[in-house]
């Protein structure tokens, strides 16, 4: 059974119970089985938020075993957000459903978000069900980068390969990307077989179809899951109240941080003025022709860096 309960303030928790435990019908008591909760505000704010949920888990220790999931996003400075909350059984294709499920119906508000994880099979078969709604074009499934050049680590033993490999996904030209690929079929024969078992759009940012706004890992949520730390030891009532102190507090100092940047007349935040300024710089050494606008058909020449005689010619 599931009871759905809203606060004036917009927060939303879920709660899901059950009767039957160890095969044994409780017709006079429910046992509670799941929650899912997402504070009002972090709702509200999603919508200026980037199109994106990194999901990912942590377990709960002590006492009170479960397993806690996580959803964050991304805001405008390129800081981790925070969305919702669900605690769980444990990590399996119901609890991952369940939790995109609840997510679908009372946090997302529009249409092609892409969803980050790890290669987790309950996350996937999640993603690919059309009940839980996160299907194309409402949502696309893409993996955490770092995850997978972890496993490659694993599968070859080397961390040179990891790191090309790393290297490639965050490549946004072809040549490149082919160059970094062919490196690592030199450096072990068995990389390329291990890579090419995973689509390209999942992990490369050339074939992404600009869905990932550059975001190739589930760091957000990783590093959200730090600010629990000593979270994970408590029950279930108090473990709630500390994620909405933690967020509260997260929230302020991000509010602070932000008004005092505007005081001394900073129109951005720190991450977005470096990307404006790199962009400038290596603007200089690019001409751009338009062939085509309307089909976004563009000739772009660059400069090799200062050897302003050389000169390579680049298609998109």
């Amino acid at each position: 059974m599931q009871a759905l309960q809203q606060s004036n303030s917009g927060t939303v928790v879920v709660w899901k119970h059950r009767a039957l435990v160890d095969d044994i019908y409780y017709s006079n008591m429910e046992v509670f089985e799941r929650v899912f909760w997402a504070f009002g505000p972090c709702i509200d704010g999603y919508k200026h938020c980037m199109p994106v949920i990194c999901i990912d888990v942590t377990q709960l220790y002590g006492k009170y075993k479960g397993t806690l999931l996580v959803a964050t996003s991304v805001d405008a400075s390129f800081q981790v957000f925070s969305l919702a909350f669900a605690l769980v059984e444990g990590e399996n294709t119901s609890s991952w459903s369940w939790f995109l499920g609840c997510i679908g119906v009372h946090v997302m508000q529009r249409g092609g978000l892409c969803d980050i994880s790890n290669r987790h099979v309950g996350i996937i078969v999640a993603m690919n069900d059309l009940n839980v709604g996160f299907n194309e074009p409402r949502a696309y499934h893409r993996f955490c980068v770092r995850h997978i050049a972890s496993n490659l680590k694993t599968h070859v033993r080397s961390n040179n390969t990891r790191d090309t490999y790393k290297a490639a996904a965050y490549q946004r030209q072809e040549r490149k990307l082919q160059a970094d690929l062919c490196s690592i079929g030199q450096a072990c024969t068995k990389s390329p077989e291990y890579i090419a078992q995973v689509p390209f759009p999942m992990w490369s940012l050339f074939q992404d179809a600009r869905r990932r706004f550059r975001i190739c890992t589930t760091n957000f949520s990783e590093t959200f899951n730090n600010m629990l730390k000593g979270a994970r030891f408590l029950p279930i009532m108090s473990l709630v109240e500390l994620t909405f102190h933690r967020v509260n507090r997260y929230f302020t100092l991000r509010r602070e941080s932000s008004e005092a940047r505007s005081e001394h007349g900073l129109a951005y935040p720190p991450k977005v003025a470096a990307i404006l300024e790199k962009n400038t710089a290596k603007a200089r050494y690019h001409r751009v022709d338009a062939y085509n606008r309307r089909l976004h058909i563009y000739q772009v020449t660059t400069e090799m860096g200062e050897r302003l005689g050389r000169k390579e010619v680049i298609n998109i």
